[in-house]
């Protein structure tokens, strides 16, 4: 699960998120829609699964909320297409999920690029242990390839993140031109900025200090709300507050009429979704299908996914299954 580390790069915790997106119970599972099943239905293997069809049942892990087992059920539907019989379970927390990957009882679990590297950094070397993610995708899948077990394998990074962002109106944002951190900082500086966010902005490097050293920005003042939650968005489309911290895949954000900044300087570490697999999965159909969902994932269709599962309350399973039709992968 993404998260706002009391570290320096990634955040808090999720549980605003977790609430905001419905979140599921521990321990649950779907089909992951198996009624498509190349091997079930003797169907032709379709072209993104490489021209050979898997075979064999496997779980794909989720956390215990709803972005989570959506990617999850999205993942399971693509390997049912490539031959699989794949299910899904919610298991709950990543040191739940973590384990159980690493035992073998989950082949795969999509999960956060920079959140997860610091897990496994902080496990390994300690909590105070200098962060390995880096705003860099790049740079980030380096340090989580390294960091990970000989037996489990990161397969190709979406485009699409959940991760610490920040947002303004729409109508300012609009009206003065601004669509990136670097001309909200620019106009800062002659026009102070009210902030809202944690109380733990006002210290975290990713926060408060990083707006100020990377992007020059001013303040007028600083409003304690919550991460990335209603009182923010609240705050943000009353005008109480001029730019607020809010999560990347939040679909109220755009809902309240708020619009998330480009961080062109990369202040924020990159978590971008990922799949991460059992090695002996890491090529073939399955590394196929899961390779071919990730690369159609940017970050509005994540942002519509979240509003079909949380908003509009459409089934997981369903929203699933629509998302591999619109985007050719049925």
């Amino acid at each position: 699960m993404p998260r706002l580390s009391l570290r320096s790069t990634l955040g808090f915790t999720t549980t605003v998120v977790a609430l905001a997106l419905a979140a599921v119970a521990c321990g649950s599972s779907s089909s992951g829609g198996n009624g498509g099943s190349v091997a079930s239905s003797g169907g032709t293997v379709p072209s993104f699964c490489g021209g050979t069809a898997g075979s064999g049942s496997v779980v794909v892990g989720a956390f215990n909320f709803s972005e989570s087992e959506l990617l999850a059920n999205i993942y399971a539907a693509a390997l049912n297409k490539c031959g699989y019989s794949a299910s899904v379970k919610a298991l709950g927390a990543r040191e739940v999920v973590y384990p159980a990957l690493k035992k073998g009882t989950l082949a795969a679990v999509p999960e956060y690029a920079a959140t997860l590297t610091d897990f496994i950094n902080d496990a390994n070397n300690g909590a105070n242990a200098p962060s390995k993610a880096s705003g860099d995708i790049n740079k980030t899948m380096v340090a989580l390839r390294a960091e990970l077990p000989s037996n489990l394998v990161a397969l190709n990074p979406a485009t699409a993140t959940d991760k610490n962002s920040f947002a303004v109106k729409t109508s300012f944002a609009n009206a003065n031109h601004i669509t990136s951190m670097s001309q909200l900082g620019a106009y800062s500086r002659s026009h102070p900025l009210s902030l809202g966010g944690p109380a733990e902005c006002q210290t975290r490097t990713f926060c408060e200090p990083g707006l100020k050293k990377t992007y020059g920005m001013k303040f007028s003042k600083f409003v304690t709300l919550d991460a990335g939650g209603p009182l923010t968005v609240k705050a943000l489309k009353q005008g109480k507050v001029n730019v607020g911290l809010v999560f990347s895949s939040d679909p109220t954000v755009a809902q309240a009429g708020l619009t998330v900044l480009n961080d062109d300087k990369h202040l924020q570490a990159s978590d971008n979704i990922v799949a991460i697999v059992q090695k002996k999965y890491a090529t073939g159909p399955f590394a196929n299908a899961l390779n071919a969902v990730d690369s159609k994932l940017n970050q509005s269709t994540l942002v519509g996914l979240n509003k079909a599962v949380s908003i509009d309350h459409d089934p997981i399973s369903e929203v699933a299954s629509g998302f591999l039709s619109q985007v050719g992968l049925s």
